[in-house]
């Protein structure tokens, strides 16, 4: 399968070859990651159904057409009009006179309109021809993941040439190889050497075919780490170099040997024109150069930037700007702001290649130009500014891989420089870009054992320092022993069950602690799973203390990378800060609201934690889990094992039941299960079958490694955890169930039904019970108190149905749910056969069901404050301020 990088390659040779309108179709869909056995059945017919005369249809991927010199655009008509176009639907249209190129996706409606030359440029215009999302971020700037692609062969061109250069050892000699000659290729394309200067050094003497480059290449660094005039034993065309310095060539110098081919990928990442590179992204970027596994989506991992400003906008941003426009008319004002960007830091613990920090470095930039304008509009005589008054050494990381870090330094550098013309751009002159001055203070560790304020040393004075970033996420079952170990180190001796949370909450703690008392803020983004559920009440007490309380939040979102193609992550943004008397801001998409309070459920509501309950605060009905059988699947029968069973002994239909967990509840499958009391474990098994089923059920007990289930290998005839059993009815809620679903499944069945754990279960509740359930508010108040997993709605009874607030219903109240219910109920039987997954599909849901539920929401949000509720918040408020009364009412 080919990456983007590549299928950009092959698209530029496509565009540098002589056009042949009959070739064209067939060279696209070859280029466009296609197999030659496609391609071969496309030339001979049997599978291309254009119906445009030269045209090549390849089903749901392109429809080409070739075009008269000078209507291409007309051509892309035609293929619009096309009725196989229309049968196909074909992702993209393509038309070409071998001097333009027209084009669209048909879904969008998106057009382009370039030159043939052009075409591997806007590869990523193309990609859906090959079954690939479009990648936009490379769209605006190709020559990122050009570079990647290119970088990443020369990288494991030369591992092949120097398998020494691949060990643990050699590592961070590689990397910093890696990171020196990409300064280099960019230095010379930005003004920072003479144009080609290192290029033409290198190619001059390192050979025809690389045989020298290695010693071009360590003399061309060495002379760069010195001054020049102290560059003796160095050949004199390294005197042309200027000094760089910086710490960038302070290491000992080495370069890997080159052959034939690593020359080769030297020569073509050397062609490209490194001016173009985006510093935002290009540090995660090149990262991935040395991480094999990353090469499938090249250039598709890294954070976007409007999703950074939603940690850095809030954090300090906005703040910076609104004190700009207060002081936008009063020079003096003005310099104080100026004085204040000198002394803000920002540090990102988790920063990996430096996407947070390079963003933070630019709009920082971008705002001292705005304040220099200014005061030379305010000012009769202006100073003449020569310099930023923002440094890089303002700005802070920890990251634990080797290459990261120094690609986050380089990052930092392309940054710099770019920021700096921009500054030459506005007033003429610019900072003198060598020797560098003081770069990132990046620090290659462990950011979990190292001492923040040893890295980034605290605030003092009119000092600021804001903590941003995105650590990772790893949920217990996602850990290594080695992260856990860093778990107990930071949390072992403050939290409880800390192995329960995710990963990140190590990064928040300690952001607390580094800001607790001090001129400092913090915001990273984490999964939404530290914000719900028990995670809320075992790690916020520690946080929301001592003077730390939350200014800002972003409530869940899909926290997407550029790439569409790439998963998303439920995540929050949580911004923590010392107790102020400033606005607090809560965005919930893209809706931002003041507010009085954040609590740690990231709702305008009291500082509460809704922890686990025995029974319900609110005398509702007994919700126990369904039982376990645990039994290695002996006791559970398919439809075919049950009528087995039933055609040799009929008379064994006593024990048997049907069973039914969370997928039988929400998609309508049949199961059964042996369901055995003690007193006829004997009876049932004289019934050989079932006989059997026991003794494998012993046998699978007996081996277990669990302590708690060997000894129930002594009644084998019955689950492991058998709960109640109904006398006439049982209510079931599955324990997992889609967030996609507008409201949580629960269904009502007789006392023939045994329910597995993968339920929760009333037994013989009264009707409006699932009133309850069924309603918009217990889903909202589930989706918080209870948590997710991944982004599925996960049902306690003990957190979610204990604790749910409920005003005190009159009988009255109470019969109407109960009539409520039934109607729920009965409008789901008049779908009969379609399922619960079916029926509520919130794209399929039949309207007189939707109908039903919105009539029972508002009789029961009528019966808590007398009309139904805006929104979520609304409820959600309401239903905290109940449960926190009730535990006010519970303490006294």
């Amino acid at each position: 399968m080919m990456n983007p990088t590549e299928i950009a390659d092959a698209l530029d040779t496509v565009a540098k070859a002589k056009f042949d309108p009959v070739e064209f179709g067939y060279s696209f869909a070859q280029a466009t990651d296609n197999a030659q056995a496609t391609v071969a059945k496309l030339k001979a017919g049997t599978t291309n159904k254009s119906d445009i005369p030269g045209g090549v249809l390849l089903n749901a991927k392109f429809h080409y057409a070739p075009a008269l010199p000078g209507a291409a655009a007309g051509m892309l008509e035609a293929l619009r009009a096309s009725r196989r176009s229309a049968k196909a639907k074909p992702a993209i249209l393509i038309a070409t006179d071998g001097e333009m190129i027209a084009a669209e996706h048909p879904k969008s409606g998106e057009t382009l309109h370039c030159a043939f030359a052009e075409l591997g440029t806007h590869f990523s215009f193309f990609l859906p021809a090959a079954g690939k999302e479009r990648y936009r971020a490379a769209e605006e700037n190709p020559v990122d993941i050009k570079a990647t692609g290119k970088l990443a062969k020369l990288y494991d061109a030369l591992l092949k040439a120097n398998p020494d250069w691949a060990t643990p050892e050699r590592r961070h000699a590689m990397n910093l190889f890696m990171t020196r000659l990409i300064f280099c290729l960019f230095s010379e394309d930005v003004g920072v050497f003479k144009e080609d200067q290192f290029s033409f050094a290198v190619f001059s003497y390192g050979g025809n075919k690389g045989e020298h480059a290695h010693d071009a290449l360590v003399q061309a660094f060495s002379a760069m780490n010195l001054p020049k005039g102290q560059r003796e034993g160095l050949p004199a065309w390294t005197e042309k170099f200027e000094y760089v310095n910086g710490g960038l060539f302070a290491d000992a110098i080495e370069a890997p040997a080159f052959d034939p081919i690593s020359f080769r990928y030297l020569r073509d990442a050397a062609e490209l024109d490194w001016k173009l590179i985006n510093p935002d992204i290009f540090g995660s970027m090149i990262q991935s150069i040395a991480d094999s596994k990353a090469r499938a989506e090249l250039g598709m991992h890294y954070t976007s930037v409007p999703n950074i400003m939603k940690v850095l906008g809030p954090l300090f941003l906005d703040d910076l700007d609104e004190a700009l426009d207060k002081a936008w008319e009063k020079p003096a004002a003005l310099k104080v702001q100026l004085h204040r960007l000198s002394r803000i830091r920002v540090f990102d613990p988790a920063c990996g290649s430096g996407n947070f920090l390079v963003v933070a470095y630019r709009q920082m930039r971008e705002r001292e130009i705005r304040i220099l304008t200014r005061l030379g509009e305010l000012e009769d005589n202006p100073q003449n500014v020569m310099f930023s008054s923002v440094s890089l050494n303002q700005f802070y990381g920890i990251e634990l891989t080797d290459f990261a870090a120094e690609t986050a330094k380089l990052a930092l550098f392309i940054a710099e420089y770019q920021a700096n013309a921009r500054f030459a751009d506005v007033f003429g002159r610019m900072p003198a870009l060598l020797p560098l001055r003081d770069g990132g203070q990046i620090k290659c560790g462990n950011a979990l054992r190292l001492n923040w304020a040893e890295v980034c040393p605290a605030p003092v004075g009119d000092d600021e320092v804001y903590i941003a970033g995105n650590p990772p996420f790893l949920g217990d079952n996602s850990r290594t022993d080695e992260q856990n170990d860093d778990m107990d180190f930071v949390l072992s001796e403050h939290l409880e069950a800390h192995r329960r949370l995710d990963f990140v909450a190590c990064w928040v703690f300690k952001a607390a602690n580094y800001i607790r008392g001090r001129a400092a803020k913090s915001a990273l983004v984490s999964t939404n799973s530290i914000c719900q559920g028990q995670s809320v009440g075992a790690l916020w007490p520690h946080l929301l203390t001592g003077g730390v309380e939350i200014g800002f939040a972003h409530t869940s979102f899909k926290w997407r990378n550029n790439a569409s193609a790439n998963a998303a992550v439920i995540c929050v943004i949580v911004g923590l800060r010392n107790t102020s008397k400033d606005k607090k801001r809560l965005f919930q998409g893209e809706m931002e609201a003041g507010v009085a309070n954040i609590n740690a459920y990231l709702l305008d509501a009291p500082i509460i934690y809704v922890h686990a309950e025995s029974r319900s605060l609110f005398e509702l009905p007994y919700m126990e889990y369904g039982n376990k059988p645990t039994d290695g699947g002996h006791l559970i029968l398919s439809g075919e094992e049950r009528h087995a069973l039933l055609s040799d002994y009929p008379e064994a239909g006593q024990f048997i039941k049907k069973f039914m967990g969370s997928d039988e509840v929400c998609n309508g499958r049949l199961r059964y299960c042996l369901w055995v009391p003690d007193s006829l474990a004997e009876d049932a098994a004289r019934f050989p079958p079932i006989r059997t089923r026991f003794e494998q059920v012993a046998a699978f007990r007996s081996a277990s490694k669990a302590a708690q289930t060997r000894p129930a290998a002594a009644y084998p005839h019955r689950f492991r955890q058998a709960q109640n059993w109904a006398k006439e009815h049982a209510i079931l809620i599955p324990r997992v169930t889609s967030e996609r679903r507008p409201y949580l499944p629960v269904d009502f069945v007789g006392a023939d039904v045994i329910s597995s754990d993968l339920n929760n279960v009333l037994y013989d509740a009264p009707d409006w019970c699932i009133a309850l359930i069924a309603s918009r508010l217990h889903l909202v108040w589930i989706a918080t108190v209870c948590g997710k997993l991944k982004s599925d709605f996960r049902y306690s009874n003990t957190l979610g149905w204990n604790t749910f607030p409920v005003p005190k219903f009159t009988a009255d109240q109470l019969e109407q749910l109960s009539a409520s219910a039934r109607r729920i109920l009965k409008t789901r039987y008049q779908h009969y056969p379609e399922t619960i997954a079916e029926l509520y599909d919130p794209d399929d849901m039949p309207d007189d069901l939707r109908a039903v539920h919105r009539e029972n929401d508002e009789l029961l949000e009528c019966m808590y404050v007398g009309r139904p509720f805006r929104n979520d918040t609304e409820r959600l408020e309401k239903l905290f301020k109940l449960y926190a009364a009730r535990v006010k009412q519970g303490t006294k």
